[in-house]
């Protein structure tokens, strides 16, 4: 099946905002094509490990130096377009009346199992020569596929979970067996795709594998007309997301991303693996404080995920613990279809057992996670407030009646996150967006006061509406002190309301400070630069924690 097929789809899906349409176009492409190219059209469309070949930067300057563009106007169209991809494809539209081309049509496997591997085993020189072959005799139509794939910039409106239902749907088998099938590491090849459709299911095949996580629904008002007796309350930790999995002697710890991640945490794999049962839990890992029973800042966690091989002081210096939420699975038996409420009794009566026995040790590094028992709605709203008294980011909420299924189920379970922090800071700095924000000033840099000198300390580019966004543009662009490349220095005039999650102290940055996901929620133009916040005021609100 020629890379036409492939690119078809892609305009297809991109085009389509119906779910349902989006579902059937999926499985109509897999029953018209070959099994290994379905692989690899799974293995893009899920976006798990997209690899990029060459960089955008890499493209623009290799077209430029074989058709004689000038760089200026190269950049002058990237920062238009804001994607390489793109930028060379529209390009390459008017290079095609000028070029003698000789048609060659490749298939999706052999262009990501022979072509684009083949680029790293050549010298620079070969390398051009083969990009510029592949432009000069592949089908226009195929060009952006083929510059997006190649660049890793592969992105297109399909979730997990239409892969799931479209394939489901094609072999009329149960969505949770597809969405199983696909975790973990999917590598493409006839056998996967193969094992993938299969329509006969062997319990055995899913052995080594995590079941589909269950997340929460942002919080909704109505909750409060439920009868809080309905509902079981936990922390909301900020740690890594994982399930932990013990069967037939084999221990395994899969993130949320579906990474395995075991050599990132021996000594879970360790002190876990002295429990004779089998077993899966639904929990968080985070770096804990032994000695005041909390849990340390994410940035912490950072430092132990990037290490696949920790030494013993690494260890010793980020402790982690697994604080488990759940039981979905105990010696082979599925505990997912039991209400919550027993799969808590089970969770407390097995794992108790478990923890205190001297000879198992878990206690060091497990921990069941602690309830909290709210008298009322006013009361829940109190614990929330609390949270960042022991460092978490709120309460999750649980009908205690609920199964666990599958992904953001309504109804289930909700987020009820603590009030974000805010600070009201100067924009200093503009730099254009790239994609759909092309040609748009969006990405933005704010600053606070010190003395009489404004520091900078967040960047945002969220929050703003498509109205916003296209006024401050304008103002931007009237109003640019200097440019350094694709940022612009600018008039110290706005202030806007910047909200996020955390702030820490920082080595890193000239203003002593760090936040967590800054984002715009107001644009305060009822103040003055001097009504603008200053560090003092940041580091109050640290106080404040």
């Amino acid at each position: 099946m020629s890379l036409n097929k492939f690119s078809e789809l892609f305009v297809d899906l991109d085009s389509n905002n119906s779910t349902n349409n989006k579902i059937e176009v999926l499985k109509n492409y897999f029953l018209s094509n070959e099994p290994i190219d379905n692989s690899w059209t799974i293995y893009l469309l899920t976006g798990k490990n997209n690899k990029r070949f060459v960089s955008g930067r890499y493209l623009r300057d290799l077209f430029s130096e074989v058709y004689g563009y000038p760089q200026w106007l190269m950049d002058t169209c990237y920062l238009k377009v804001g994607d390489s991809a793109e930028v060379i494809t529209l390009l390459l539209k008017n290079k095609n009346a000028s070029l003698n081309k000789k048609i060659n049509k490749i298939s999706l496997n052999e262009l990501l199992s022979k072509i684009l591997p083949e680029l790293s085993k050549l010298n620079e020189e070969e390398k051009k020569l083969r990009i510029k072959k592949v432009w000069e005799t592949l089908p226009e139509a195929n060009h952006l596929t083929f510059n997006k794939i190649l660049t890793g910039t592969f992105r297109v409106g399909v979730s997990v979970g239409l892969i799931t239902k479209s394939i489901a749907k094609l072999i009329n088998i149960d969505e949770e067996i597809i969405a199983h099938r696909l975790m973990g590491d999917f590598k493409p090849s006839i056998n996967a795709y193969k094992f993938l459709v299969n329509r006969n299911i062997n319990l055995e095949e899913l052995n080594s594998k995590p079941f589909p996580f269950l997340l929460a629904n942002t919080f909704e008002d109505k909750i409060f007309k439920a009868s809080i007796n309905d509902f079981q309350f936990e922390w909301k930790y900020d740690g890594i997301r994982i399930q932990l999995i013990k069967r037939s002697g084999n221990l395994s710890i899969w993130t949320r991303g579906q990474e395995l991640v075991n050599k990132s945490f021996p000594e879970l794999i360790e002190k876990m693996s002295t429990i004779k049962d089998d077993f899966v839990l639904d929990g968080e890992l985070l770096v804990w404080n032994f000695k005041d029973q909390i849990a340390m800042d994410f940035s912490y966690m950072q430092k132990r995920i990037n290490r696949k091989s920790p030494t013993k002081s690494i260890q010793k210096k980020y402790p982690i613990i697994f604080i488990a939420y759940d039981l979905l699975e105990l010696n082979g038996m599925d505990k997912r279809d039991i209400k919550l409420d027993k799969r808590r009794f089970e969770l407390e009566k097995y794992f108790t057992k478990w923890q205190y026995k001297p000879e198992n040790k878990i206690s060091e590094i497990f921990k069941i996670c602690d309830l909290v028992y709210p008298k009322n709605w006013a009361d829940a709203l109190s614990y929330k407030n609390k949270s960042r008294e022991n460092n978490t980011e709120g309460l999750i909420i649980k009908n205690k009646s609920s199964i666990y299924t599958s992904g953001r189920k309504k109804g289930i379970w909700w987020k009820y996150k603590v009030d974000p922090m805010q600070l009201d800071a100067v924009l200093i700095y503009a730099k254009g967006g790239s994609g759909r924000r092309a040609g748009l000033y969006t990405d933005y840099s704010f600053a606070l006061w010190k003395d009489k000198e404004l520091i900078k300390f967040a960047s945002a580019y969220s929050g703003l509406t498509n109205i916003e966004i296209k006024e401050l543009d304008k103002w931007i662009r009237n109003n640019t002190i200097e440019k350094f490349g694709p940022v612009r220095s600018l008039k110290q005039e706005m202030v806007f309301e910047i909200s996020f999650e955390k702030i820490q102290i920082s080595k890193r940055h000239k203003s002593g400070i760090a936040v967590r996901f800054p984002r715009i929620t107001k644009w305060r133009k009822d103040k003055k630069i001097n009504d603008a916040d200053s560090l003092d005021n940041a580091y109050k609100l640290m106080r404040k924690i």
